[in-house]
């Protein structure tokens, strides 16, 4: 760990596989231009989406495959950036490819009020002539429902138009953190142990809390140097937010961030936040006893760099070594009650087809993701610690490129992606699904701690940071909206304030560099995308428990959900899976699931 390899010199294994998408750079540029010219394919249909229902057919799959083309393009440069994002032409490619999906959608942007435009028994009588316009019923249901906030085709043409430049702020912020940013290395038994985006995480669940608290520190103070910096970006971006909710004539941000922007929308109703917030808050003491049990097992104290808002609190006990290749044959064993139709392709994926970048190397992001589309790989972003964690993550990541690889397989491009608020159902089912298997397996109590580390890893991140994020950023969207300004000590004074409540008196704080825990989170560059976490683990934790318990029917039940995607609403996707998230009563679930696991850490340590 004394010194990260360059990208050129890791093993090909532990990359992924690029090649399947573009074979050079040639080639994509090629594609590059093909997308560009994807405009003038897509404009003449202009006004005539009514003439019949062969040119809107024709009109809506060139829009559609000519985005898809132009998204190819954009995943390509992107993902070479998120490993190498010191490097200038990623960052020229990923702004070449930005311009022309920019300029694309700005073409298209006559589509939806246009639609909007053809009375339903057109529309009807368009699908009747034409039955492969069927397919599109749902779509065209879901702008109905959007139809108060679309606007007009000149004003959508401008709003498609500054995509760009009003998505610069997360760029700017992804720029400063991921390029700029600088670390102090932490001395360790003469070893100068390198502190960066993809170390931080074996360094924190360090066995030494002197080398912890070093690299906590360091990571810390190398965001406080960009503090003033990153408020400006996330307050541009939450400008640029409250500017679109207001011109599409929505109440407040958050009502617009429910109702959904993708195509088909979310129509995801105010309770379910408002539920999810209010039973967090009347949970809270369950974490409390949590961090009281930790305090007590570590010696009496612990601190803010034994409990990371950004990663997993302080091991107990020492996490088994785990190498990449056993992680993998683990996962596609717990996975085991959902069959072969759900193992097979994930197997391929990991041991055949490359999906996953894992190697650590210079220049490499921070965290870990799925990304793909149509017709691509389900690809997987992470730095590989060889421990649980790690596997967890590869689990957790498994679970979005699993819904991803079906939801792709079954839908049309129309419905070929699914909602945020569904995507954090399927990562944490896998994980639950796993974990599972492991603690049934554990042969010591030690083992059977590590697991359950791994587990509380999960759930403080989920039903822990996420939520307090989620009230965080609400206050922070509110006072915009009510004409105030975003200051660094604001930021890092409040969130220290609402992280303090969840301690409950518990962790002795360094609020300083506690409250610069929001700059390590670009979640935040997605407007009201933390909360859907917390309800994500619940309603994954439920689905799992029913798979073990009442297995194929539950497994077909939860695999019909993978493959609905968008071609129906997130509360009724989950509804075929079993779950209704409208009730509070999914995540009053999840935290039984949290406190019987307290129960058990306490039996454990005692």
């Amino acid at each position: 760990m004394s010194t990260l390899p360059k990208r050129t010199e890791l093993a090909k294994e532990q990359t992924w596989n690029l090649e399947a998408l573009f074979a050079s750079e040639a080639e994509w540029r090629k594609a590059l231009e093909e997308a560009a010219r994807g405009v003038e394919a897509v404009r003449p249909f202009a006004g005539r989406l009514g003439e019949s229902p062969q040119v809107l057919l024709e009109a809506l799959e060139i829009h559609q495959n000519r985005m898809l083309e132009a998204m190819k393009v954009l995943q390509y440069a992107s993902l070479q950036l998120a490993t190498e994002g010191t490097n200038p032409n990623f960052t020229r490619m990923v702004g070449e490819a930005r311009a022309v999906v920019a300029e694309l959608a700005a073409a298209g942007a006559y589509l939806e009020p246009e639609l909007l435009s053809l009375p339903q028994a057109t529309l009807e009588r368009f699908i009747e002539a034409e039955p492969r316009l069927a397919i599109y019923r749902h779509y065209f249901e879901a702008l109905q429902i959007r139809q108060p906030h679309i606007q007009s085709g000149e004003v959508e043409a401008v709003l498609a138009a500054a995509s760009d430049p009003l998505g610069a702020h997360a760029a700017t912020a992804n720029a400063a953190t991921n390029a700029d940013m600088q670390f102090r290395a932490v001395e360790h038994q003469g070893q100068s142990l390198p502190v960066s985006h993809s170390t931080i995480g074996e360094l924190l669940v360090h066995p030494s809390p002197e080398v912890r608290k070093a690299a906590w520190e360091s990571y810390a103070d190398g965001h406080l140097a960009f503090k003033n910096t990153l408020t400006h970006t996330l307050q541009g971006s939450i400008k640029s937010f409250v500017f679109q909710a207001r011109t599409r004539g929505y109440k407040d941000s958050l009502e617009m961030a429910l109702a959904g922007s993708r195509t088909c929308g979310d129509n995801i109703p105010r309770t379910v936040y408002d539920h999810l917030l209010a039973t967090f808050q009347a949970h809270l003491p369950t974490w409390h006893r949590f961090w009281r049990i930790r305090k007590k097992a570590l010696g009496g104290k612990l601190h803010s760099y034994d409990a990371p808002i950004y990663d997993a609190p302080a091991p107990l006990v020492p996490s088994p070594k785990i190498s990449f290749w056993e992680a993998a044959e683990i996962i596609c064993r717990g996975m085991a009650p959902l069959g072969p139709e759900y193992v097979e392709p994930m197997r391929r994926g990991l041991f055949e087809e490359r999906w996953v970048d894992w190697g650590q190397n210079q220049g490499k992001r921070a965290g870990a993701f799925s990304s793909g589309l149509k017709g691509t790989f389900p690809y997987i972003f992470m730095s590989w610690s060889n421990d649980i964690f790690s596997l967890s993550t590869l689990a957790h990541e498994l679970g979005h490129s699993m819904h991803s690889y079906f939801t792709r397989q079954t839908q049309p491009i129309i419905y070929a992606r699914y909602s945020l608020f569904i995507a954090e159902v399927a990562s944490n089912f896998n994980q639950a699904l796993v974990r599972a298997m492991l603690l049934r397996e554990a042969q010591t109590p030690e083992h059977k701690l590590a697991v359950l580390e791994e587990a509380f890893s999960n759930f403080h991140r989920y039903l822990f940071v996420m939520p307090t994020l989620a009230r965080f950023e609400l206050e922070l969207y509110q006072r915009i909206e009510k004409g105030g300004a975003l200051t660094a000590p604001f930021l890092i004074e409040r969130l220290a304030e609402l992280f303090a409540e969840g301690y409950g008196g518990e962790v002795e704080l360094d609020k300083e560099r506690l409250g610069a825990g929001w700059m390590n989170f670009s979640h935040l560059y997605s407007p009201f995308y933390v909360y859907q976490y917390a309800t994500g683990i619940a309603a994954a934790n439920a689905l799992a428990r029913d798979v073990l318990e009442q297995g194929e029917p539950a497994a077909k039940r939860y695999l019909d959900f993978l493959k609905a995607g968008d071609s129906v609403y997130p509360l009724e996707a989950l509804r075929i899976a079993g779950i209704d998230m409208t009730s509070p009563e999914p995540v009053e679930r999840g935290f039984a699931v949290l406190a019987s696991m307290v129960d058990e850490l306490e039996r454990l340590v005692g």
